[in-house]
């Protein structure tokens, strides 16, 4: 299939073994075959389908149908979590309310004791003016940490909403049709192959069970693109780059974050 229309293509490395025969003669003059095995990396290359009216037009209805199930297997729709918290007194209870007023008073007296500490109105030692604010920067981490964790909660309110759940399995949705790997002179095809829904969703869990490294870094990094896409966050070529470059970046860091949790073990 030849692929014109695509939203961004993008290449990885395939780890393959080979055989390889090398002839070389022994002390009598005769030939001697010798098969070795020999490992060839190979750039495989992918593109993102660009949709076209047909598939965005398949996809609402995909998530039409989501979101009906979830709403008859008694998920709150978002407009209805928010009236009963409303109708409760919102989200947060009166102690949470009080907690969070307090952390955000602290992390302001703290950021202005950090300006006056930098001042140094009072003309302190270099020393005990270090000492000072790795103190109050101490403290407004914690402080950032303690806000940011109330905050999480509170979004994850709505995470179990019928729309979340029909948007998570749009994406997916999303994800096993624009999916594509070149086949070489053949052009592209489908990486989750042909079929329904439910044939290419059984492949993606086959991929993400198996132990083939080239497949998960694949499907990894397809679900990142498309999903991010599918958020607004990419919108062109260029959108595209730099989220492969900060894809790249996680990659290498959380690498070299287990190289050294192994040797330390």
């Amino acid at each position: 299939m030849k692929i014109e229309k695509y939203l961004y293509q993008f290449s990885i490395n395939k780890e393959s073994e080979l055989e390889e025969t090398v002839i070389s003669t022994n002390e009598k003059g005769e030939q001697v075959k010798t098969i070795k095995k020999v490992k060839e990396i190979k750039p495989i290359s992918f593109r993102i389908l660009k949709p076209n009216r047909r598939l965005f037009d398949e996809a609402e209805l995909f998530y039409g149908i989501k979101l009906s199930e979830g709403i008859k297997a008694g998920l709150l729709t978002r407009p209805l979590l928010a009236k009963r918290y409303q109708n409760d007194g919102g989200a947060m209870s009166d102690s949470e309310k009080q907690k969070y007023a307090t952390l955000y008073i602290e992390l302001y007296r703290y950021e202005s004791d950090l300006q006056q500490i930098q001042l140094n109105l009072e003309k302190i030692s270099r020393d005990e003016q270090i000492a000072k604010i790795s103190e109050v920067l101490t403290n407004i981490n914690e402080t950032k940490k303690e806000l940011q964790q109330i905050e999480n909660y509170q979004s994850t309110l709505f995470d179990q909403t019928a729309e979340n759940r029909a948007r998570n399995q749009t994406i997916m949705w999303w994800v096993l049709n624009l999916s594509y790997i070149s086949k070489d002179d053949k052009g592209y095809a489908p990486f989750f192959g042909e079929g329904s829904y439910e044939e290419k969703i059984n492949r993606y869990d086959e991929y993400e069970e198996g132990e083939d490294l080239f497949d998960r870094e694949t499907m990894s990094k397809l679900a990142y693109f498309i999903s991010l896409w599918y958020l607004g966050k990419a919108n062109n070529n260029e959108d595209f780059k730099n989220l492969e470059s900060l894809f790249n970046q996680s990659t290498k860091s959380e690498e070299t974050t287990d190289k050294k949790e192994n040797s330390t073990e």
